[in-house]
């Protein structure tokens, strides 16, 4: 049979869907089948199969093509490999080029020699010098059908055991040194075989057949625990996992999968019934990893260890996952007990118990940072707030960040309501200035920590801008009447619009306030979304525009109401228009000739009558003294709680309306 002809007798014989399920799992979609794509990231669906026309086909990503070309990409195969692969499927015998023809032999004979390694293994724990190991297993909890399923073996001490056995089985040690059985001796001469006097656990692919061995020593002396087959043409440890082929159809029904550390972690919940769990294998998670488990599910769930070292694992995983579009969660164990300990002691139930509590990885390092320094006083928290940073730049979903950080300041806050929003205005700011889609400057660890330290140091300056006292001979200074309103515009949207159509930024004194506010007013004018932390942000260091920016952006900001700031912006104004410039403003209190005969609630609902009415039709201004009056008897009468809003042709210019509360505005 010709080439092309047994191409494609190969690809008539071949159940395509079968082949595809082993590695994605397949939802049926009508005459076709649907799965979420396993070459790139999605929630979505749109990975097609076709198996009555031969062919699959992504939408997401465009790549598509027959059995041969699915076999190609997914496995990381040349064309003759996975023809070769296929063609054995259908129990034909394929022929290729004479080069690629010896390329297929070659990794027939490496794949031969693991199969063959394997089997040597289980043999020697069945037989008598599996004794010890039969022992170990067994006080692991692991029974005898648990040992089958995972073709668990035992490598015996003796250096040239397993290469003899291989050698009688007509391999060369050229192949066994290439799939890493034996490992050369560095100055006598000949190979000495890689394990011995270990629990041997065979490493499969996500088509079952052995690519590598990972070994647990027997001996308390050797320094080397675990010791893992090194990388070979079939064997990437960035690239598999430890049992999916046991976990693969129980976490397409779940939708999810939990990785542990240990190859005993994951096989002692598996015999427990929960199926749904993979081993890494001994190297740090790559976004490969992360990616292949995609395939088969949206959410990955890491349950190291609750030492040192498992949570410094969880904290570096973060960018990995968010690289590669999946979901991560943590499971946090109890301290000294890892999954093999926890589901043999507490069972099945107690563990899917705990599973409900996982965090997303996000929360888990925000809660590891505040944990790490919790009782290290004030200046433990403020490196805690850096360091949450440096998380919350790691999440590209802005909603999703915005929602953490938010989580954070409140964890940070410990209930103090004034402390928690410090938090969150310093978080925002600075994940806003490292973000990506933030303003383009370089990261200095340093700065940032003096950035947050200083931030956070004003954060028990609760600024009472709306209760300045009076200074000396009762007037209040110019600066404080433009702090307030300063500070106002940076954190209310509404109010910053607004002032931007009272004031000028020549209303202003000049210097640090005058440039801040031309910076704010003109970010109100033309941006799309309010940022006043970008404001600040770009504010110079120099003459202490930035620092006073920062101060009142971060400053605690009481509820204001109407009558308390539209007399400050009319009286800035026209103290301005006066030619003023004096560092103090004379904001005298009138003396009010009509006071005693006011302060009653008859005399004083007389004057709201009058008064209201003509405001809202623009009659007075608010620095009239009827206005004046009016409010500070309000003030008296009925406390700080109503709202007053101008109407469109109010003296002011406001595009406001008049709302009158219960209280009779």
């Amino acid at each position: 049979m010709e080439t092309d002809d047994l191409k494609e007798e190969i690809k008539r014989r071949a159940d395509l869907a079968a082949i595809i399920g082993q590695y994605v799992p397949l939802q049926r979609s009508g005459r076709r089948l649907k799965a979420r794509c396993p070459f790139h990231a999605e929630k979505t669906p749109s990975f097609i199969v076709d198996p009555e026309k031969g062919f699959w086909k992504c939408f997401g990503c465009n790549e598509g093509g027959d059995v041969f070309s699915f076999l190609m990409k997914i496995e990381n195969l040349s064309f003759p490999e996975a023809a070769e692969r296929v063609a054995r499927m259908v129990g034909l015998e394929w022929r290729g080029r004479p080069v690629d023809a010896a390329k297929t032999e070659r990794r027939k004979l490496l794949q031969r020699a693991l199969n063959e390694a394997a089997e040597y293994f289980e043999s020697r724990l069945g037989s008598g010098v599996g004794a010890g190991a039969r022992e170990y297993l067994a006080r692991r909890g692991l029974s005898e059908e648990t040992i089958r399923q995972f073709r668990l073996g035992y490598a015996p001490p003796g250096w040239e055991n397993l290469g003899r056995y291989l050698s009688d089985k007509g391999l060369g040690m050229d192949v066994l040194r290439e799939v890493d059985l034996v490992r050369a001796r560095e100055h006598s001469g000949g190979v000495y075989d890689t394990f011995r006097n270990r629990i041997m656990f065979p490493i499969v692919d996500a088509a079952g057949h052995v690519i590598g061995f990972g070994g647990r020593t027997l001996d308390p002396d050797d320094p080397a625990k675990y010791l893992n087959s090194a990388e070979t043409p079939l064997f990437r440890k960035g690239r598999h996992v430890y049992a999916l082929p046991q976990a693969r159809q129980a976490m397409g029904q779940a939708g999810y999968v939990v990785l542990v550390e240990g190859y005993t972690d994951c096989i002692a919940l598996h015999q427990a019934g929960f199926q749904q769990v993979v081993a890494a294998l001994g190297t740090a998670l790559t976004e490969d990893h992360v990616r292949l488990l995609g395939r088969y599910v949206e959410t990955v769930v890491l349950a190291y260890d609750a030492d040192t070292a498992g949570q410094n694992a969880a904290l570096r995983n973060l960018e990995v996952f968010e690289r590669a579009g999946v979901e991560a969660q943590v499971l946090a164990l109890p301290a000294g007990v890892d999954p093999d300990e926890f589901v043999r002691a507490q069972g099945l139930a107690a563990w899917e118990k705990l599973l409900e509590k996982r965090l997303s990885l996000a929360e888990y390092q925000l809660e590891m940072v505040f944990s790490r320094y919790r009782d290290q006083g004030e200046q433990g928290l403020t490196r805690a707030a850096a360091r949450a940073v440096n998380v919350l730049v790691k999440v590209q979903d802005r909603v999703r960040r915005d929602d953490l950080l938010a989580r954070a300041a409140d964890r940070w806050g410990q209930g103090n309501p004034g402390r928690t929003a410090a938090m969150q205005r310093t978080l925002a700011m600075e994940v806003a200035r490292r973000a990506p889609q933030g303003p383009s400057r370089r990261h200095n660890p340093a700065r940032d920590m003096q950035f947050v330290e200083q931030s956070l140091a004003r954060r028990g300056e609760e600024l009472e801008p709306w209760r300045l006292s009076p200074g000396l001979d009762g007037r209040l200074a110019v600066a404080g009447v433009e702090r307030q309103l300063l500070c106002l515009a940076l954190q209310d949207a509404e109010w910053c619009h607004r002032l931007t159509t009272l004031l000028a930024e020549e209303d202003f004194s000049p210097g640090p306030h005058r440039e801040l506010a031309g910076a704010v007013f003109a970010h109100r004018r033309e941006a799309a979304e309010f940022a006043p932390h970008e404001v600040v942000e770009n504010m110079p260091e120099e003459g202490g525009c930035r620092a006073l920016g920062v101060e009142l952006l971060l400053g605690a900001l009481p509820e204001p109401t109407e009558e308390e700031i539209l007399p400050l912006v009319e009286k800035l104004r026209r103290h301005r228009g006066a030619g003023g410039g004096q560092e103090r403003y004379e904001f005298l209190e009138e003396e009010d000739e009509a006071a005693e005969e006011l302060e009653t609630v008859e005399s004083f609902e007389t004057l709201r009558a009058r008064v209201v009415p003509a405001l809202s039709r623009g009659e007075i201004s608010p620095d009239d003294p009827d206005y004046l009056r009016y409010c500070r008897l309000r003030r008296k009468f009925h406390g700080r709680g109503g709202y007053q809003f101008l109407q469109p042709n109010g003296p002011l210019g406001g595009r406001e309306t008049l709302k009158e509360t219960d209280e009779g505005l």
